[in-house]
């Protein structure tokens, strides 16, 4: 009887272990790159990334994070991918890397009417409130430069309401996420004021955790690739060459 249970067991934790995907891909709502439409996931991410899995004949579950949360799970357990990731210097030995899929442009915005107009990048410590989302790129870096000023929020949209209401007096973003948003509400370029200045200019990554397979990357780059010769974009730097091409994009103060 034991001998029979304990073979049921085995066998009921086998189907389900067979059952779990090899890989879940994990995204975060953001326009243009991940959102909902009419129920449906969409976004130009969304689209790249399942463009790429018929490519490698494979079909891969995603699922919808808090940035935070999906960064966390990609960093701490095995068998995860998230996308869009920024890439930078220290986040590099954290995860295995697939890309770049798209360059992004990160622009210091202020509200409409601005009481303190920022002219240079130094300027963003002195103003009293700067928006970021938890956990992103520019949360990490502007908390490791030591700037005390910030205000944290969940999503980029919840970040944007508050610079245009005035209740913060800077908030990086990203242009694509900008325009989109703006286009999604409806809204014109004179809700917000560019300033000018430009936090960082980065590529934007597919991350994988590091337990991944070398030879699944590989996989997925090389997809990739062909996917954007199908498209007629032409090839992105390689890998290798990216960390030259940040340094080149950074502001002079920051290398």
């Amino acid at each position: 009887m034991k001998r029979t249970l304990l073979i049921g067991t085995l066998l009921s934790l086998s189907l389900t272990l067979s059952a779990q995907p090899s890989l879940t891909l994990l995204s975060h709502e953001l326009v243009p790159f991940t959102y909902h439409h009419d129920g449906q996931l969409d976004g130009v991410a969304v689209r790249l990334i399942q463009q790429i899995q018929d490519e490698l004949g494979e079909t891969y579950p995603i699922r919808i994070y808090p940035f935070k949360r999906a960064l966390a799970l990609t960093k701490l357990e095995p068998g995860y991918a998230l996308f869009v990731t920024h890439w930078a210097p220290e986040r590099e030995p954290l995860f295995k890397w697939v890309g770049p899929l798209f360059l992004n442009k990160v622009i210091i915005y202020q509200p409409p009417s601005p009481r303190h107009k920022l002219k240079s990048l130094d300027g963003l410590r002195h103003l009293p409130r700067v928006g970021v989302v938890l956990g992103n790129a520019d949360d990490e870096r502007l908390t490791r430069e030591g700037y005390t000023n910030l205000v944290r929020y969940q999503t980029v949209d919840e970040a944007l309401q508050r610079l245009v209401l005035g209740k913060i007096d800077a908030f990086p973003v990203g242009e694509m996420v900008l325009d989109a948003i703006l286009e999604q509400r409806g809204l014109s370029h004179r809700t917000v004021t560019n300033s000018g200045v430009v936090l960082h200019e980065s590529w934007l990554y597919l991350a994988f955790s590091r337990d991944q397979d070398d030879a699944v990357i590989a996989r997925w780059q090389s997809a990739l690739d062909r996917v954007r010769l199908k498209n007629g974009k032409g090839s992105l730097p390689p890998h290798q060459d990216r960390t030259s091409y940040q340094a080149a994009q950074q502001d002079p103060a920051d290398q």
